[in-house]
């Protein structure tokens, strides 16, 4: 018993030394000032494995609808890993914020300085950068930005509409295409030989964009994104397509280089945290599907008990959320997206309104403590 009360004691020592370094630390931030003229508060979410901690460094997030679009994409993995090979398939069914155990869902409120640069894509290494290739060290962040206007002490920021969404193809392109290379759109070395040949014609002659022409062989590397949805996709292909149309919203960067540190002048950081909240995914997930199925009962029940891996299930949870017809077209209807949102950001209410029960980001507070171990507290 004597132990038990010492680790108690000692625990609770160090949990308030944790809490009183935080305090300190946040006070110093406070003099840690963006320029006041481009500052401005946003909330934004993120999910990502616990270990990792709730402050964004190299990491990216996004505000509630553009959280959302990565979030329900985690529904599709049953269907999409059960065929996966290489590619972003193969990336997506063993990326860890997607598959690790122990994945948290955060809420970040920021500070930022609203003078946005181009948007960088972070992911946890597992030993390869998935999109240079290039050796990194697995269980850190590895963060690549594409454009030129890349600063990286700034806030990145991508349109999930302009990035994902692409206009919609022609009737007289769709038709030129068909026509022309229709018969070898299932062999990708024909198509894209096909595409080639034609590419003048298709461009000059019948409306068509490169967009159009890169996703029209199936099988394609633009099909990841699905954004060339039609009557032939595999329903997740194009379930994943029109989760963007669904959504909107926003996605952001934000790297270590732009983060305010206690020692900042004005004007030279891009980012600094206000406050996290951190809850289990596994509590979020089941608010969020707990609402798909209360707006289904009929379809759901046809299923038998929630397994969220069987094709009966996703097929009724994408129904619901995206409409029937989002299964083989670009047309989009289902769930209110504020009713998905508000299932969401619900999870972070108090316990005693519906919400989560909240996880101390003790993981981050470590670091803090280690980095004024010089302060008596």
């Amino acid at each position: 018993h004597s132990s038990g009360s010492s680790f108690s004691i000692g625990t609770h020592r160090r949990v308030m030394k944790l809490f009183r370094a935080l305090a300190l630390l946040l006070a110093a931030l406070a003099g840690a000032q963006i320029d006041p003229r481009y500052a401005m508060n946003m909330t934004v979410y993120h999910l990502h494995p616990e270990i990792t901690g709730a402050m964004p460094i190299d990491m990216d997030t996004g505000d509630v609808e553009g959280d959302l679009f990565f979030y329900l994409d985690e529904f599709l993995l049953p269907l999409e890993c059960a065929n996966a090979s290489k590619g972003m398939s193969g990336f997506d069914c063993n990326n860890p914020e997607r598959v690790d155990p122990n994945l948290v869902v955060s809420k970040v409120e920021l500070e930022v300085d609203s003078r946005w640069t181009t948007y960088s894509a972070c992911n946890l290494c597992n030993g390869t950068d998935p999109f240079s290739r290039k050796p990194c060290e697995k269980g850190t962040y590895i963060c690549d930005c594409f454009g030129i206007w890349c600063n990286r002490g700034r806030v990145g920021k991508e349109n999930i509409t302009q990035k994902f969404v692409p206009p919609v193809t022609t009737t007289k392109c769709t038709e030129s295409m068909n026509r022309t290379c229709g018969s070898a759109r299932r062999t990708i070395g024909g198509c894209s030989a096909c595409m080639a040949r034609h590419s003048i014609e298709l461009l000059f002659k019948d409306t068509c964009k490169a967009r159009d022409m890169l996703g029209y062989c199936v099988g394609g590397s633009h099909h990841h994104f699905g954004d060339f949805c039609s009557a032939d996709s595999e329903d997740w292909k194009c379930w994943r397509s029109n989760i963007p149309r669904k959504t909107g919203g926003f996605w952001y960067s934000t790297l270590k280089e732009g983060h305010c540190e206690a020692n900042s002048v004005t004007g030279s950081c891009g980012w600094k945290i206000r406050s996290t909240t951190s809850v289990r995914n596994t509590c979020l997930r089941d608010r969020l599907m707990t609402t798909v199925e209360g707006a289904a009962q009929d379809c759901f029940g046809t299923c038998g008990p929630r397994n969220s891996t069987s094709p009966c299930w996703i097929g009724c949870f994408f129904d619901t959320v995206l409409g029937p017809k989002a299964r083989n077209s670009t047309e989009v209807a289902g769930l209110p997206t504020d009713t998905l949102v508000s299932a969401f950001t619900r999870s972070f209410a108090s316990q005693a309104q519906g919400g989560c029960p909240i996880i101390p980001d003790t993981h981050n507070l470590i670091d803090i403590a280690s980095s004024w171990d010089g302060i008596v507290v």
